[in-house]
């Protein structure tokens, strides 16, 4: 009960303190500490501290910053999350991505760039685009020398 360790890889996408409903269209920006989910039209940002799911049916034309969407509609703009970018069969994105994880269903559209974090923590980390750079092609060259070698 008082050790209770919250998981926050597992995104709780069924409890929303903000909705925009399929027949409403919002323009502007939303910022939220809690769960948000567009079933409408959006023109703008979204800034939320938590989860964000967009849809079957929405359109969003704008950035979105959250912990974890589930996108099943359809986003034109960049997406930032600390955790985890899903999306469904349904889902389209028409933009970049900064995120820990990611998972594509089937059928679903990704457009854009993708920048994977390794945690939470490097979200404020210094800028070293040159040591990002530098690691990527050692991280390959590994994996194609343990590739080798198991042949």
């Amino acid at each position: 009960m008082f050790n209770k360790k919250q998981d926050t890889a597992s995104p709780q996408f069924d409890n929303f303190d903000t909705l925009i409903g399929k027949k409403a269209e919002f323009e502007g920006t939303i910022k939220a500490q809690e769960p948000i989910r567009v079933d409408g039209c959006l023109t703008g940002e979204i800034v939320s501290e938590s989860d964000v799911v967009i849809g079957e049916g929405s359109k969003v034309k704008g950035n979105i910053q959250c912990k974890n969407i589930l996108l099943a509609g359809s986003v034109d703009g960049n997406v930032h999350a600390s955790g985890q970018l899903h999306i469904t069969g349904t889902g389209s994105l028409y933009g970049d991505a900064s995120i820990y994880s990611f998972i594509v269903d089937e059928n679903g559209i990704f457009d854009g760039g993708c920048q994977m974090k390794k945690s939470d923590q490097n979200k404020s980390d210094l800028t070293e685009p040159s040591s990002d750079n530098e690691q990527v092609p050692s991280s390959n060259n590994k994996r194609n020398n343990t590739r080798k070698s198991r042949s």
